[in-house]
């Protein structure tokens, strides 16, 4: 068996996260959504107790799959209306395409509560740090491309992003996660 490069589930959802995001938002047709998908996936994976898989890759896609599968579905059953609704109108015609899993109710709420952690924790930073996380985390932009947007080094960019990660890793083991 090959040696990961990554210690936990959630460093993975991190190396793979724009490709992760492409995926979703190729299958939803929906950035916004694609964005929820793989931040929720991070936190399900940030959770999760199990080993690491040996074909991690597929394991993530797997993942990051079944959380699309149950954001399509809220999202229908809740009958959104036309204003609220994700920006790709039709996306539920993409249900079909995604492998199935529908989590329970515990499994639900703790990812609701674990967004909401991060949500405080995102706002507790300095305003440039958050700033460059919201950029490259919450828009999907690039490191190289945050940098040019604010006129700032790449480097800095990299420093912010690692003491928002670190500061919301913080933040959800403050709260009794185990991360």
């Amino acid at each position: 068996m090959t040696k990961s490069r990554f210690t936990s589930l959630s460093q993975a959802v991190e190396a793979y996260y724009d490709e992760l995001r492409q995926f979703i938002h190729q299958r939803t047709g929906s950035s916004l959504m694609a964005e929820d998908v793989i931040q929720e996936t991070w936190i399900r994976a940030r959770t999760t107790s199990a080993d690491l898989p040996d074909n991690l890759r597929a394991y993530l896609y797997r993942m990051a799959g079944n959380v699309a599968v149950d954001h399509v579905r809220r999202q229908k059953n809740w009958g959104r209306e036309e204003g609220d609704s994700y920006e790709a109108e039709n996306s539920n015609e993409h249900l079909d395409q995604l492998p199935g899993h529908t989590p329970d109710l515990i499994d639900a709420i703790i990812s609701q509560q674990e967004l909401a952690i991060l949500d405080a924790a995102i706002r507790e930073l300095p305003d440039k740090c958050r700033e460059v996380f919201l950029l490259y985390r919450g828009h999907g932009l690039s490191m190289r491309e945050v940098a040019v947007h604010l006129s700032i080094s790449e480097k800095t960019v990299e420093k912010h992003v690692a003491r928002a990660m670190l500061h919301c890793r913080q933040r959800l083991r403050d709260a009794g996660r185990n991360v």
